[in-house]
């Protein structure tokens, strides 16, 4: 079987929410844990980890164990059948384990890591011509590994055929089968693009100059002379 690359945050954050679910603890509670250990975590900060909104640092991902009284693989570790993306670098689950255990991969490479072509060469159809659509579509070279690579973390670890069939399936009988494969598949490619394209300059700038120094609203220079002359 072909492997899966799926990235490393990816297989964490699926690891954290399963063994939060395992030992029957709300987000709340996890994150009241986690500020006792000192983390300035809310019951939101677990969540925007859990969805992919918000990395794990590495200095979290050394206390989770202690968290969650569990050794550093729980967190590691993944199907047999899959590859880990770390940070680009291809590695097994096998390697996986390793790390978590604190070992050097010293074993044959073979063993530990995995070369892009091999990826590429199980990918689907639909995601080289996904991947084929959207580098016309950003007027650049989009390779059928980030897209899987994107595909995952976007949607949990699944795939582009994966995630399309699934909802696929929650509209099972409605209307023409081919036309609604092909409707899908179209708003799956869209969340990628969306997901693939950086923000323009113009629409990062004024995103970053919408917000005050506090987060809120930014107030004009004017209007906030005028309020300190009435103070």
């Amino acid at each position: 079987m072909s492997p899966r690359p799926i990235p490393y945050q990816a297989l964490i954050r699926r690891n954290l929410r399963r063994l939060r679910t395992k030992f029957g603890l709300r987000q709340e509670d996890l994150a009241l844990g986690a500020r006792a250990r000192g983390l300035r975590w809310s019951a939101s900060t677990v969540t925007a980890i859990e969805i992919g909104r918000r990395p794990i640092t590495a200095g979290e991902l050394l206390l989770l164990p202690t968290l969650l009284q569990v050794p550093l693989t729980e967190l590691v570790s993944g199907d047999q059948d899959e590859v880990a993306d770390v940070d680009g670098v291809l590695v097994t689950m096998a390697a996986m384990d390793q790390i978590g255990h604190g070992g050097a991969l010293t074993e044959l490479e073979s063993v530990f890591f995995v070369t892009p072509p091999i990826v590429e060469m199980g990918a689907t159809d639909a995601e080289r011509k996904a991947a084929k659509s959207l580098s016309k579509a950003t007027n650049s070279t989009i390779s059928v590994r980030d897209l899987i690579a994107t595909a995952q973390l976007l949607w949990e670890g699944r795939r582009l055929d994966e995630e399309r069939d699934r909802r696929l399936k929650a509209i099972q009988g409605k209307g023409n089968l081919a036309r609604r494969r092909g409707h899908i598949t179209g708003l799956l490619q869209k969340e990628l693009l969306e997901e693939l394209t950086p923000p323009k300059p113009q629409e990062a700038h004024k995103a970053g100059t919408a917000k005050g120094r506090d987060g809120g609203p930014q107030v004009p220079l004017s209007t906030r002379r005028v309020k300190e002359k009435k103070r």
